[in-house]
């Protein structure tokens, strides 16, 4: 073999050995790259897990204090609505009491009314009666 021939293969030879060597190195940053992306991935849906759980528990503390604050709100309501009812009962006893006098003034007048024109009556009655036997006592004689 000449000193071509020879240089030549041990070119290939190095040239082999450095693609084999490549090969390796890039399978090499492939599992590293594909390791990063897996811990970036799991690291990120840890972070977001997290994330979910805070917002979870920060809505759960939201809820409760709304809850308590319209439990307030509906006591308090109830409270002034009872007192708006007692309110309301007291002046509906007033009022009833009030038409409970007008009705007995009116029944009292009416009273006195119907007493005038029996009265009235009695007296036209007696009168015509009388002018009756007066008118009879005329036509006999």
């Amino acid at each position: 073999m000449n000193t071509t021939d020879k240089k030549l293969a041990d070119a290939q030879a190095a040239a082999a050995v450095s693609m084999a060597e490549a090969r390796e190195s890039a399978c090499e940053a492939k599992t590293a790259v594909t390791d990063a992306a897996s811990a970036a991935k799991e690291s990120a849906a840890d972070k977001l897990g997290d994330i979910k759980d805070a917002a979870a528990d920060k809505l759960g503390d939201i809820k409760d204090a709304a809850a308590d604050k319209l439990g307030d709100i509906k006591d308090a309501a109830a409270d002034k609505l009872g007192d708006i009812k007692d309110a309301a009962a007291d002046k509906f006893g007033d009022i009833k009491d009030a038409a409970a006098d007008k009705l007995g003034d009116v029944k009292e007048k009416g009273s006195d009314i119907l007493d005038k024109v029996k009265g009235f009556a009695a007296d036209i009655l007696h009168k015509g009666a009388a002018g009756a036997e007066n008118l009879a006592d005329k036509l006999d004689n």
